[in-house]
């Protein structure tokens, strides 16, 4: 391991591991850079410095090393000496910048070799990080509110809000929308695109997991693949749209974008007392069409075939697919999950 203790801001910013944490490319479970810092106050200053400058450039990590890039800076300099620098050149934030250039130079060069950036990713942002073990909220200057994850960051256009609004999210966040049918949001997780105008939902995309998740709590989200960071911005490509109790899940591994139900789907609308649902004889099809409208999910089923069955029993916050599996004991049937909607298979009821 380095010995960081005598580390300056230049020599934080030539770090590739410090960047990887500065720009949220290190595993969640990583967190050295976190406790570090708390334990060095004394480098508070020259590392905020790094973190500003490195977000700022938008640093990629090269292979090289750091007497490749001061071989390369000494040999810019040599190739001034007829022109004398001024003495304040020579102070620590020209060498920065000088290192900063030559790093975004050969971070070109190996352009091919890096990862593919999201569309739409601007130079110019600025970063919410949350290295804490709590969820930490903020509000964006649109008023949207965002709950960040621990272990997580948000990146910020810097021109957000003006002509558009648009963020880039490595972690886990729930954003809670403000409603501008002009300026639709934009969430990017790498190349799982968002779209909303105004809604709440959750995205969870850490670098280290193998799926990235967007389930919506109220409203309507739309979610797309990017196909590649040449496309044109926001191409809707295997679009998405999805509704409370929904979520996207793009399969790293498969490249695929399928759309299903949350893990446990809530209440949205309960008639009478609060979650509670009572069922005396009830028709079956009386009993799927009110799970349906409480929960806002499609629940696809025979209604010839059911017409003669009837339940009865006193629900209350059982979860969703609970209660479906006692309706679907009661009856003999089953049900599945598919295309973010439930499809019920059952046998014709006998009459009485």
């Amino acid at each position: 391991m380095k010995n960081y203790t005598n580390y300056e801001s230049e020599d934080f910013v030539q770090d590739p591991y410090f960047r990887k944490w500065v720009l949220g490319k290190l595993p969640p479970d990583d967190g050295f850079w976190p406790t570090w810092q708390g334990s060095h106050p004394e480098q508070y200053e020259a590392i905020e410095q790094a973190r500003n400058l490195i977000i700022a450039f938008q640093c990629n990590d090269i292979e090289t090393n750091r007497e490749e890039i001061r071989s390369a800076i000494d040999s810019i300099l040599a190739d001034s000496k007829l022109y004398p620098l001024p003495a304040f050149y020579q102070n620590w934030a020209w060498k920065i910048a000088a290192s900063l250039l030559l790093i975004t130079g050969l971070s070109l060069w190996h352009f091919k070799r890096q990862e593919l950036v999201p569309v739409g990713l601007i130079s110019s942002t600025k970063a919410e990080v949350n290295d804490g073990k709590s969820p930490r909220t903020f509000r964006l200057s649109d008023s949207t509110l965002v709950t960040l994850s621990p272990k997580s960051q948000l990146r910020i256009d810097s021109r957000f809000g003006i002509t558009k609004r648009e963020v880039f999210l490595t972690g886990e966040a729930f954003f809670n929308v403000a409603r501008n049918t002009e300026k639709p949001f934009y969430v990017y997780t790498g190349e799982v695109v968002t779209r909303v105008l105004g809604t709440s939902f959750r995205v969870k995309a850490f670098s280290g997991e193998e799926n990235v998740s967007v389930a919506v709590s109220t409203g309507k989200v739309t979610v797309f693949k990017q196909k590649s960071s040449n496309d044109a911005q926001h191409i809707l490509s295997e679009e998405i749209i999805l509704i409370p109790n929904q979520q996207a899940v793009y399969q790293k591994t498969g490249e695929r974008l399928i759309k299903t139900l949350v893990e446990n789907p809530a209440v949205l609308y309960a008639p009478g007392k609060r979650d509670v649902f009572e069922f005396m004889d009830t028709p079956i099809p009386q009993v799927l069409n009110q799970l349906e409208s409480a929960y806002g999910v499609k629940i696809v089923f025979d209604e010839e075939l059911l017409r003669d069955c009837n339940f009865t029993a006193r629900l209350s916050n059982e979860p969703l697919f609970e209660k479906l599996n006692l309706v679907c004991e009661t009856i003999h049937a089953r049900y599945e999950v598919l295309d973010g909607q439930v499809v019920l298979y059952a046998q014709k009821c006998q009459d009485d």
